[in-house]
């Protein structure tokens, strides 16, 4: 069963206004339990201790990470996956032969610095099970290497060569990102609504960093509240990937950019997530802008959790993440099949 809408949560008092008729706040799961967020407090230390590097070696560990990876051969058979350039940009598909059906391209988060993990791969394969869509994940350019523009050239650029390669398919297509990687889809979705090229049917952002500003209102807070993020790494990150350049470009911040005229968008973040604050923004933006919106707002949710989490509570936010996609692509002549591929999942939820 998808999550239920609601009108209205308690979490989202502070945002200012009644929302749109077009958004659609979707009811959240029951508060995690202890095992599902026990990974939170050991990423939370990982990233403090990044975060404390000098400058030199925190650049080295940086350039260190910007490889791209595969999936676990253990996740994804090795047959399903190809590894190809799309206007030179690296990307590697899982079933690309499922592209008929559509597809879903992926922008991973990292800060603008670090590559994909392997909690990227397991719910983006995920999605492709639970879709029947290929996946394509896309391995954009890293700071401190290649500052901004860097990353913002590559993501449109491959999302652009993988239309042109796959053109003769007509396939329908859903445009996804997490973190720094939530930031450049909707920079991207900007960019392409605003040069009246082929759009995707729907967003997909989950935990999206969409401000480099710095001028949240909420960071400081929910930087005490999120036990697996480190503030002093996003800001680290961020004057490496900034590079001096104008952090009100909505090409790295979009938050800042048109949203009029967007295709419906799906946005989870959780309550104690670090960039809590920039969804509620950007809920808000999305809400004035009357773009059709799925809001989903986890209590207690820290920053990716639908990612990083093993459990009910990250299922429940996958499962809403699965209907959307499913909905844009037009796969719902699968739902049986669906069904009984998320009635198998769920019951492996806690496992």
């Amino acid at each position: 069963m998808s999550p239920a809408p609601v009108q209205h949560h308690a979490d989202h008092a502070a945002a200012a206004g009644p929302l749109a008729a077009t958004v659609q706040v979707l009811e959240p799961a029951p508060p995690a339990q202890a095992d599902e967020t026990a990974g939170d407090a050991r990423r939370g230390r990982a990233e403090a201790l990044q975060a404390k590097l000098p400058q030199g070696l925190f650049e080295f560990a940086a350039r260190c990470s910007a490889k791209p990876s595969k999936p676990a051969r253990s996740l994804v058979p090795a047959e399903l996956l190809t590894r190809s350039r799309h206007r030179g940009v690296p990307v590697t598909w899982i079933d690309r032969a499922a592209a008929a059906r559509g597809v879903i391209i992926h922008l991973h988060g990292g800060s603008f610095a670090y590559c994909e993990k392997p909690d990227h791969w397991n719910w983006l394969d995920d999605l492709r099970l639970r879709t029947g869509a290929a996946v394509a994940m896309v391995h954009y350019r890293l700071a401190p290497q290649l500052p901004f523009p860097a990353a913002y050239d590559d993501a449109i650029e491959a999302v652009r060569g993988i239309l042109e390669d796959l053109e003769p398919m007509d396939m329908p297509w859903v445009l996804s990102g997490d973190s720094a990687g939530g930031g450049l889809a909707l920079a991207v979705a900007q960019a392409l609504h605003a040069k009246h090229e082929r759009e995707p049917r729907g967003i997909v952002l989950t935990s999206p960093w969409v401000d480099l500003t710095g001028a949240d209102a909420m960071l400081r807070q929910q930087a005490a509240r999120d036990e697996a993020s480190s503030l002093e790494l996003l800001q680290r990150c961020t004057a490496l990937y900034a590079d001096g350049q104008n952090r009100e470009d909505p090409r790295l911040s979009p938050l800042f950019g048109e949203m009029t005229g967007l295709p419906p968008v799906h946005l989870v973040t959780g309550t104690d997530d670090l960039l809590y604050g920039d969804a509620v923004r950007l809920r808000e933006a999305l809400s004035e802008a009357v773009v059709p919106l799925s809001y989903l707002a986890q209590p207690g949710g820290t920053h990716l959790f639908p990612l990083t989490w093993r459990g009910p509570v990250s299922q429940h936010a996958r499962r809403a993440q699965i209907t959307f996609v499913r909905e844009c692509l037009g796969l719902q002549a699968a739902v049986g099949l669906a069904a009984g591929i998320d009635a198998a999942f769920d019951g492996a939820a806690g496992h």
